[in-house]
């Protein structure tokens, strides 16, 4: 059954009135104070509270908890309740399955996200390169400064009402105290217990597990990923990797797109055992990952600082990984593959993200690779399903 909860009393009038001021400018197409807006979430966080007024208050006050909203597998698209259709139609939030349950689950976006991903939109959908620039330069700033801010140690006394926010069980961190950070970006990449994840079939090169705690799809090909999900007509591979060779070699790839919430464990890992040939940074802009801005004409993966690298497996075969910062994502660290000849097994960890939501694609050759059914039927949908760093997830064609 849809479960609720009627009352938020840690939401204050300030969230109330920024949501309602979000949406007064959206139905005007007011982009300047959208703006202000954006702005007014980012000094509301560094300020007083992440949630109350902040970067994660929601987008719909009607909903403003994704995490108590949670649909039956069953469930057919016209028995969803009429107020959770009108959320998804409006860009809200989004559906997700939990793939242990085969549950349905309402995902509320940000009002930071929200109205980042609709100045986007406008800035592309009307051509207003100037606008667009501005809203470039707007994004770069507010991440800078929330990323310095939750570098402060002023900022851990953000911590509880994130924890309380997103219902994390912190049991599972290796520091599962939260008085134990000395930041707010120290306990945004916390570790796990290795206990808490454990890695599938750990000795089996054949295996591919997940990279992250994340929602995540996977497409037998470029094309099928293009048809169904990345809808920016600059995505190519070409354009994703910067690197012409690079992109000939994986031509009409495999692909797994797994994307991190702001409440998932932000480490990344290693989905099969292998060693690092190459990697390089490319700059740019700071742009929401959320699958409503993906599935738009907005070209988010090959706009973004990322971060490109390639790898040999064992028996020879090559695979690319990129690690794509987003809105309110500041770093991009990699710890374990940090040079050319490092070299992890699976399951161990690659790097780390500060602060926000983000993504990493893996990129297989064509053909090398077969998908779990479950996720394959799931990404065709298309929706994204919440699995866990570790998890099996595929399997390579020997």
């Amino acid at each position: 059954m849809l479960t609720s909860s009627s009352n938020h009393p840690e939401y204050t009038e300030e969230h109330y009135n920024l949501s309602k001021e979000a949406e007064e400018h959206l139905s005007n197409n007011n982009h300047q104070a959208l703006m202000e807006t954006f702005s007014k979430s980012v000094d509301a966080t560094t300020k007083g509270n992440i949630v109350n007024g902040g970067i994660h208050s929601p987008s719909n006050s009607e909903h403003p908890k994704w995490y108590h909203r949670k649909l039956p597998g069953w469930v057919h698209y016209h028995l969803i309740p009429d107020s959770l259709m009108v959320s998804v139609k409006k860009r809200y939030g989004n559906f997700v399955i939990e793939r242990q349950t085969s549950e349905y689950k309402y995902e509320e976006m940000p009002i930071a996200t929200r109205v980042g991903m609709h100045l986007l939109f406008a800035g592309y959908a009307e051509e207003k390169f100037v606008e667009l620039n501005t809203i470039h330069h707007l994004f770069q700033t507010e991440t800078l400064k929330q990323g310095a801010y939750f570098d402060d140690p002023k900022s851990v006394n953000q911590i509880p009402a994130f924890i309380q926010h997103y219902g994390l069980d912190m049991s599972q961190y290796e520091i599962s105290d939260p008085a134990g950070y000395k930041t707010f970006n120290e306990f945004f990449a916390r570790k796990v217990k290795p206990e808490a994840r454990p890695v599938s079939s750990p000795e089996d090169d054949s295996v591919i597990t997940s990279s992250a705690d994340c929602r995540l799809v996977v497409f037998p090909t470029v094309t099928a990923c293009t048809d169904l999900w990345v809808k920016g007509k600059k995505f190519t591979l070409a354009t994703l990797l910067q690197d012409e060779a690079l992109a000939t070699e994986f031509e009409d790839a495999s692909v797994a797109i797994f994307r991190l919430a702001p409440q998932d464990y932000h480490r990344y890992h290693a989905p099969a055992s292998c060693t690092m040939e190459s990697v390089k940074e490319i700059a740019g802009s700071y742009f929401t990952v959320n699958p409503c801005a993906v599935k738009e004409d907005l070209n988010v993966f090959t706009e973004n600082h990322r971060c490109v690298a390639s790898f040999r497996r064992p028996d020879g075969k090559r695979f690319a990984m990129v690690f794509v910062g987003a809105l309110l994502v500041g770093t991009i660290k990699n710890t374990n593959t940090s040079a050319p000849g490092d070299s992890v097994k699976k399951g161990e960890e690659m790097g780390y993200f500060q602060y926000g939501g983000s993504t990493v694609i893996g990129i297989f050759p064509k053909g090398d690779v077969t998908w779990d059914d479950d996720l394959l039927k799931n990404s065709q949908q298309p929706v994204e399903t919440i699995v866990h760093m570790g998890d099996h997830v595929g399997k390579f064609i020997q």
